[in-house]
């Protein structure tokens, strides 16, 4: 089987987040925006993780991730995703399988990438996107299919026809590639769009014309692909991950007075049989044991609460 390698694309100024820093290092629920995918991608256990930085927050992207151990690679000039993708290929074999994928996808479910993998390594894929049917498909770019689950083209939104804007499913901006492939296929594309970018999305159709093996892998929760480019976007997605965490421990056993009036950070630990009540903000790495209650109006942060505890 062939090796995996995961490139995740961290450069870029953050302009529309309006941040003295960059929108990947932003905390989100207990964590930096960035590990989230980070996280996800190392779950599948890669060769080696890529992150390519540039910019002007590349120093402190560095600093931060350099305890997930990943290779980091320049991109000097923001010249668009196909730019920053090409910049890894000498770190890549030919006979590989690259997962790529943007930073700012804090929802991405591991077994989601797992399964994205599996289903092109079956269909013996040179290319796989993954695609969902989304109900505001405005600003992300366009799937035009030839047919069954083939792609013909991917066509992004600032380039798009009235007919092809009217299309719901979109592009996630993740992909699986035979690695030997995609790297022939980026030496052909061209910067001649409004932006004068070289877009990673041109490869789908170069791919498409040579090889016919292109692939949509589409998923139904669109809310996994979310991308955060503002506040409003960022809003929204610590509010779907709140929905997520505390659904999980719903799952395993938990109690929520109101669930809509609580706020738990990722790395928390709530015990079988606890009991949380409103106003209640458990932070860091806070452990609460089995039968514990936690009565309104506590903020706890990096706190141990034994089995049975109750704090009002």
């Amino acid at each position: 089987m062939a090796g995996l390698y995961v490139v995740i694309l961290a450069a870029g100024k953050s302009k529309r987040i309006n941040s003295k820093k960059s929108k990947l290092l932003l905390p989100l629920c207990g964590k930096e925006l960035l590990a989230y995918p980070t996280e996800a991608a190392l779950s599948l256990n890669p060769e080696k993780l890529i992150l390519v930085v540039g910019g002007p927050h590349e120093d402190c992207i560095v600093k931060r991730f350099s305890r997930y151990n990943p290779l980091f690679v320049e991109q000097p000039e923001p010249r668009g995703t196909g730019d920053a993708v090409k910049r890894t290929q000498k770190h890549i074999p030919e006979d590989a399988d690259v997962i790529v994928m943007p930073g700012d996808v804090p929802l991405i479910k591991d077994s989601t990438l797992k399964s994205m993998l599996k289903f092109h390594r079956e269909k013996k894929a040179v290319a796989t996107v993954l695609t969902v049917e989304h109900p505001k498909p405005e600003g992300y770019g366009r799937i035009v299919r030839s047919k069954g689950d083939r792609i013909l083209m991917i066509v992004e939104e600032k380039d798009a026809f009235p007919e092809e804007k009217a299309i719901k499913e979109i592009n996630s901006g993740i992909y699986v590639f035979e690695a030997g492939k995609l790297f022939k296929a980026l030496k052909d594309i061209r910067p001649d769009n409004k932006q004068g970018e070289y877009y990673l999305t041109d490869v789908i159709e170069i791919l498409q014309r040579r090889e016919k093996r292109v692939y949509a892998f589409m998923i139904d929760n669109y809310r996994e692909i979310t991308g955060v480019n503002t506040r409003e976007q960022f809003s929204e997605a610590a509010v779907y991950m709140q929905e997520e965490i505390k659904r999980y421990w719903l799952s395993k056993g938990v109690t929520f007075i109101d669930p809509r009036l609580v706020y738990i950070e990722s790395d928390v630990e709530i015990g079988q049989d606890a009991v949380i009540y409103p106003f209640v903000s458990l932070l860091g790495k806070t452990r609460i044991g089995q039968d514990a209650i936690i009565g309104p109006n506590r903020v706890l942060k990096d706190m141990e609460v034994p089995d049975g505890e109750e704090l009002f």
